[in-house]
C-alpha cells in the first residue's frame, strides 16, 4: 500500500491549528503519522487552505428531508411541531429519494458520520448504503402516562430493525414535553447493566422550562391541538432538565441536544450529576435550527465557561437552509467572534466522533485512525469566511 503526504497553510489535527506540519497518511485514508516540516522528507503534495479531519453531525433528522421549505421561518417551537406533525405525510416529495440526496449532500460537505434521529424504519436502507457512519437515535415519544409501555413496544420493533439493519443504534427519548415520567423510566431500564449512548432535545424553547415549573405556558396549547390533557402532570417548581435527568441514570453517555434554555443552574446541575454517576455529558448544539424556528441561539459562552463538552448538528431540512457543519460553524463564528476556530473545530470533529462513540477512528488525524481528510479552502488568520469551501481529499 502506497503512502501520501500533503502540507497545507495550516493543518488542524483535532486538537490544534498549526503551520509547518505535514500530514501522512495511507491509500485508504489510514493515518499515519503528522511530522514537523523538516521530518517529512520528498514527495510532499502541497496545497491551499486548512487540513482537518472529516466532520462529525451529531443531531440530524434525515427522515424529515423531504420537508425542506415546508415550513416557514420564525414559527417558534409550538407551532413548528404541529406543521411537522400535520404536514409531514402529505408531501408530494418521496421521502427515500429526498432522503438519499440529503445523505449525499452531507458528504459533500465534508460529514463523516452522524447522529440520525428515527421513528421510524423508512431511511434505514438509505443509511446501510451510505459511505457515511451512522449512530442511529430511535425516538420514542409518548406523554401521557398510561401509554408508557405501547410506546416503548413500538419504538423497540424500529430500534430492532435499526440495530440488525445498522449495527449501531440506541432507544432514546423525543423531548421533556412529549415522554412521560413512567416512559422515561422505561426507556432508561432499558439500558441497564448495557450503558450505551442517550440523546434527547432538552430545553428547546423557554415554554419547556415554563411548564415544567408552572405547568402553563405554550406547551398547553400543544397538547390541547394534540387532542391530549396534561391534568395529570404535576409541576416540579424546577426546570425540565433539572426533573428529567435523575431519571435517566443508566446510559454511560448523554448528549443533550439544542440546549437553548439552558441556564447555569441548569448547566452545573447536569454536569454534577452525570460527573458522580460516570457518565459523559455532551451538549449537542444546532444554532441553524434554532434561529430558523425561534431567531435565538443557544448559550455557547455560558457552556464555554463552565467546562462543557460541545459537540455540533444540522438537526433537519425541515428547520435549516444546509445539513452543513460548516455553515454551523460559519453562524457560530459570526455570532460568538470571541471564540477560537481552533475551539469550534473541535466540537465539529473530537468532539462529536467521541460522543457516538468513535474516538478510536473518527474526528482526529491520529495514528491508526480513518478520520477523513478535508480542506476548507479560503482559511485565512485563523477565521472562516463567506468564501470559504470544503473539499474532501480522503
Amino acid at each position: 500500500m502506497g503512502y501520501w503526504k500533503i502540507q497545507a497553510d495550516g493543518l488542524f489535527d483535532g486538537y490544534k491549528i498549526d503551520a509547518d506540519r505535514v500530514l501522512v497518511g495511507e491509500d485508504d485514508g489510514t493515518i499515519a503519522a503528522v511530522v514537523p516540516e523538516a521530518e517529512a522528507g520528498s514527495d510532499v503534495q502541497r496545497i491551499r487552505g486548512l487540513l482537518c479531519p472529516g466532520f462529525v453531525n451529531t443531531h440530524c433528522h434525515l427522515e424529515l428531508s423531504h420537508m425542506a421549505g415546508v415550513i416557514p421561518e420564525d414559527t417558534g417551537l409550538v407551532d413548528f411541531l404541529l406543521q411537522v406533525l400535520g404536514k409531514r405525510g402529505e408531501i408530494g416529495r418521496d421521502p427515500l429519494e429526498a432522503a438519499r440526496q440529503a445523505d449525499r449532500a452531507m458528504q459533500a460537505e465534508g460529514i463523516v458520520a452522524v447522529g440520525d434521529i428515527s421513528n421510524n424504519i423508512s431511511t434505514l436502507p438509505v443509511k446501510a448504503a451510505s459511505a457515511l457512519y451512522y449512530h442511529t437515535f430511535v425516538e420514542t415519544m409518548g406523554f401521557l402516562p398510561a401509554s408508557a409501555e405501547s410506546r416503548l413496544a413500538q419504538s423497540r420493533q424500529v430500534y430492532d430493525a435499526a440495530a440488525r439493519s445498522l449495527g449501531a443504534a440506541s432507544l432514546v427519548a423525543h423531548a421533556p414535553y412529549s415522554v412521560s415520567r413512567p416512559l422515561f423510566e422505561a426507556i432508561n431500564r432499558t439500558y441497564a447493566g448495557k450503558g450505551g449512548i442517550f440523546s434527547i432535545h432538552n430545553q428547546e424553547s423557554e415554554a419547556e422550562n415554563q411548564f415544567y415549573r408552572e405547568g402553563s405556558g405554550d406547551f398547553l396549547r400543544l397538547y390541547a391541538a394534540l387532542g391530549q390533557s396534561p391534568d395529570f402532570f404535576e409541576a416540579a417548581s424546577k426546570s425540565s432538565l433539572a426533573t428529567y435527568l435523575p431519571w435517566i441514570s443508566e446510559p454511560s453517555t448523554l448528549l443533550l441536544v439544542h440546549d437553548v434554555a439552558s441556564d447555569a443552574d441548569d448547566i452545573r446541575f447536569a454536569m454534577t450529576l452525570t460527573r458522580q454517576r460516570g457518565q459523559s455529558l455532551y451538549w449537542c448544539l444546532c444554532p441553524g435550527a434554532n434561529r430558523y424556528i425561534q431567531r435565538t441561539l443557544p448559550p455557547v459562552m455560558e457552556l464555554r465557561a463552565l467546562g462543557c463538552t460541545l459537540t455540533l448538528g444540522t438537526d433537519s431540512l425541515a428547520s435549516n437552509q444546509r445539513l452543513s457543519i460548516l455553515s454551523e460553524i460559519l453562524l457560530l463564528q459570526e455570532a460568538f467572534p470571541a471564540v477560537p476556530l481552533e475551539e469550534m473545530l473541535g466540537w465539529a470533529t473530537r468532539n462529536g466522533a467521541q460522543a457516538l462513540g468513535m474516538g478510536d477512528v473518527l474526528g482526529s488525524f491520529t495514528p491508526g485512525a480513518r478520520p477523513g481528510v478535508l480542506v476548507l479552502e479560503g482559511w485565512a488568520d485563523d477565521r472562516l469566511g463567506a468564501t470559504t469551501g470544503v473539499r474532501r481529499l480522503f
